[in-house]
């Protein structure tokens, strides 16, 4: 800053002084406007030439900086190969198939010391870091962890040993085929499995709602099949006796005794239709209280119909019908049901009161149709012409 302004000063002076001189001098001023370009200009030049050799002798001894140290020079990377390296994943047994191009080079303080080891070295190096990686990987994601090693791998990092320094590329992870076939196979049945088990639940819930909900009771059932048929009155009426017997069946119990006249069909009509006939008189003819629980057999059928058209034992047109049911299941081959309703409508011998003689010519009425002797045909009887 001192030596600034009497530099400052002495420019000024000069580019002044010719100004001063050619008002005193009359010049004209083209002239002195010159003269002061040229006296400013070169009184900055000396001025600075000045300061330049003043700083430049201020301190002859100063040592020159120091150059800058040459580089090392770096050393190039070799290439080494893994192939099918196993790597163990989280599942026992399931490894990976690790391969890679490992890069490598010695680290410049040990450049000296690069021997046949190093290759070695660094494909260690990698496969560690590899291990560290997908150890903790499931067997079905050797995709995913690809990904993950191609990132950690293709950082140099020094061995271990810290005598070279590795990094991987083209890295490829799989399983092997017969692997990848077992974790396919079994995934497979894990998802039929958890299908299956969704199934079984619903299924369970759909029981649990119909026994616990639904069939309860009687009117429960009424009132659910009305809730799904809401414009349908006249047919849930008529679904009361189903619904009721039903619901009995789910909670194991009987029907109650207001919902017994309206199953189907009612209890009780089977035995009403054959009071008196030789099925329900008490004899050996496996007779006795109608059990609706009982299978329902030919002859059982065969006596609702004759007691739903009116047809009772004691009339000709019982016998009659019954014979002629008897002749048209022969006709078709039924024997079973033709026996059956032979043994249950039909009387035996004995109660047609005597033996049954052993030739038909002196019997007297014993070609007149296909009944038992005792029961006489009516003469406006199809059967009588035969």
């Amino acid at each position: 800053m001192k030596h600034r302004l009497p530099s400052l000063l002495f420019i000024a002076l000069c580019g002044v002084a010719p100004a001063a001189l050619g008002n005193l001098l009359h010049w004209s001023a083209w002239l002195w406007g010159f003269m002061a370009m040229v006296t400013t200009s070169g009184s900055l030049l000396l001025v600075m030439t000045a300061l330049s050799g003043g700083r430049a002798s201020a301190d002859p001894y100063e040592p020159a900086e120091p150059e800058p140290p040459a580089a090392p020079t770096e050393q190039p990377y070799q290439e080494t190969r893994v192939v099918d390296a196993a790597l163990p994943s989280v599942a026992d047994g399931y490894d990976f198939l690790f391969s890679a191009t490992v890069w490598w080079r010695p680290i410049p303080d040990h450049a000296h010391r690069s021997d046949g080891a190093s290759p070695a070295l660094a494909v260690s190096s990698v496969v560690s870091r590899a291990l560290d990686i997908v150890r903790c990987e499931e067997p079905g994601r050797a995709g995913f962890a690809r990904y993950l090693l191609e990132g950690e791998l293709s950082v140099l990092v020094p061995d271990r040993s810290g005598r070279v320094e590795a990094l991987a590329a083209d890295v490829t992870l799989t399983l092997a085929p017969a692997d990848r076939e077992r974790l396919q196979k079994l995934n497979d049945l894990r998802k039929d499995e958890e299908i299956w088990e969704y199934e079984r639940q619903h299924e369970r819930n759909k029981r649990r709602y119909l026994g616990d909900d639904v069939l309860k009771s009687a009117g429960s059932a009424v009132v659910w099949w009305l809730a799904r048929h809401e414009n349908e009155i006249e047919t849930a009426v008529d679904m009361i006796g189903p619904l009721a017997q039903i619901a009995a069946a789910a909670n194991d119990e009987e029907v109650p005794e207001l919902f017994r006249h309206l199953l189907v069909p009612p209890m009780g009509a089977r035995s009403e239709a054959t009071v008196g006939g030789p099925l329900w008189d008490g004899h050996d003819q496996g007779g006795g209280r109608f059990d609706r629980e009982e299978e329902v057999g030919v002859s059982d059928r065969l006596l609702l119909l004759l007691a739903a058209v009116g047809l009772k034992p004691d009339m000709d047109e019982y016998m009659v019908f019954v014979h002629r049911v008897v002749r048209s299941l022969e006709a078709a081959g039924l024997y079973e049901a033709a026996d059956e309703i032979k043994r249950t409508l039909l009387p035996t011998p004995d109660e047609g009161g005597g033996e049954e003689p052993e030739s038909g010519p002196s019997n007297e009425g014993a070609s007149a149709g296909p009944w038992s002797p005792g029961f006489p045909a009516s003469e406006d009887s199809p059967f009588t012409g035969t």
